[in-house]
């Protein structure tokens, strides 16, 4: 049971990823090589008595928690990774308020202990903040919400909308089943007029095919030609769902499914011989499009930061590569996940001031109308991202080719494409944006 529920949630992730990420507000808590909010460099290095749980007359001492042991083999661990590469940035410049930021608990939840962990984080590792959350179930969601402790991690769960303390890398407000512009415009783009939409029989895969099916509706670029919302996990035989996709002319093939699927469904399409264009809401793993390399070639796959691969990587992505590297962490999506927990956390430390306090940090980043780390993603507004659901819809996309990525559709400096999420009908070219403000 652990294992189903576990895989289940798991696929929230798919649907996070495809609502894409806001473009809002002005410029507040937003890039700089070392941002300062409403501190000054002066006072960044002073250091004052502060007493709260997890500061010491040295360290600001935080703590996370990961599905580091899970059922899928997901690397959920690497959160860890970004967190400590971007502490050991800041620290080699001195660190803030003549203290050093440490990473003291890394806590692994098993997929079914997020609330204890979480709960050991406040009462036994007493830790300042709680940063990286990267977990398939965020059960402790209200424990964290309810002790006031500032919250940093990866948003694959409806939990992290609503409370003013929980900051998730996206946002907070999740839609699983509203109707988004991109998948409708990629599959236009890729010349396709009937598609299919595969998931499983669980109500977290079904809202998200619900809400490719609702986007079609609303944006009619395509036919769904063939749907199966009914597959149980851990299906590897897609013979029959293929053979119908091909019979009913399918170019273009979306899923709501888990890793482990999406491959196996790519080679029964290029067994069958099927010419259609899969997209991936998940699927940006290197080691995955290198060992796949021969069904999954042509994929198109979404990630919501910069690609690693673009050709004028961003200041936040240079220093992003600079010190995981130099700390020996691992090039992933967990671990930007966890860089951008760090970028935030530390922005709202800087906001704080020298005389911080974990209510303080909370609302100096809910006063950020636009935090974009370094250029590192589109940009999200703090005053409306706990609950509200951005008009603008930004994300990049890549395509799988030759066992690696190919950014696609962005321009220099601007790798993201964005959609009006309200408009009645879609733009021929979608707008590209880089990661700030305009």
């Amino acid at each position: 049971m652990c294992k189903r529920i576990a895989t289940l949630v798991a696929l929230l992730a798919l649907v996070a990823a495809a609502c894409g990420n806001a473009e809002t507000g002005s410029s507040s808590g937003g890039g700089g090589d070392a941002p300062t909010g409403t501190a000054s460099p002066s006072d960044l290095t002073r250091k004052v008595p502060v007493d709260q749980p997890g500061v010491t007359d040295t360290e600001i001492r935080v703590g996370g928690v990961a599905s580091v042991s899970n059922p899928l083999g997901g690397n959920y661990g690497d959160a860890f990774d970004g967190v400590r590469a971007y502490f050991e940035m800041v620290n080699s410049r001195g660190g803030i308020y003549g203290r050093q930021l440490k990473l003291v608990a890394e806590r692994d939840d098993q997929v079914a202990n997020n609330q204890q962990q979480v709960q050991a984080l406040i009462s036994q590792d007493k830790v300042f903040a709680i940063l990286p959350v990267a977990t398939l179930l965020f059960t402790g969601a209200d424990v964290a919400a309810a002790s006031g402790t500032p919250t940093f991690g990866w948003t694959i769960n409806p939990e992290w909308a609503g409370p003013p303390n929980l900051f998730g890398d996206r946002g907070g407000e999740l839609c699983f089943n509203c109707p988004a512009p991109l998948v409708p415009w990629l599959a236009k783009d890729t010349g396709a007029t009937k598609v299919a939409v595969l998931a499983y029989n669980v109500p977290q895969s079904k809202e998200c095919a619900d809400g490719i099916i609702a986007s079609f509706r609303k944006w009619p670029t395509a036919e769904v030609a063939f749907q199966d919302l009914a597959l149980s996990y851990g299906v590897t035989d897609f013979s029959v769902q293929v053979s119908k996709m091909k019979q009913a002319g399918v170019q273009f093939v979306t899923t709501c499914m888990d890793l482990n699927g999406v491959t196996n469904l790519a080679r029964e399409i290029d067994k069958q011989q099927l010419d259609a264009v899969q997209y991936m809401p998940n699927g940006y793993d290197a080691n995955v499009a290198k060992q796949f390399a021969n069904v999954l070639d042509g994929s198109l796959v979404l990630t919501w930061f910069v690609p690693f691969e673009v050709a004028d990587p961003p200041e936040g992505m240079k220093s992003y590569v600079e010190w995981i590297d130099k700390t020996g962490g691992a090039r992933s999506e967990l671990s930007m996940s966890g860089w951008l927990a760090a970028d935030l956390f530390y922005r709202g430390l800087v906001a704080a001031g020298p005389e911080f306090t974990q209510q303080k940090v909370i609302d100096a980043i809910n006063s950020f109308d636009y935090w974009n780390a370094d250029g590192l993603i589109p940009g999200v507004d703090w005053t409306i991202a706990h609950d509200q659901r951005s008009s603008v819809s930004c994300s990049a996309i890549s395509k799988i080719s030759n066992g690696g990525f190919v950014p696609l559709y962005g321009e220099p400096g601007r790798p993201f494409i964005c959609f009006d999420v309200d408009a009645d009908q879609l733009p021929e070219q979608p707008e590209r944006k880089a990661g700030e403000k305009g």
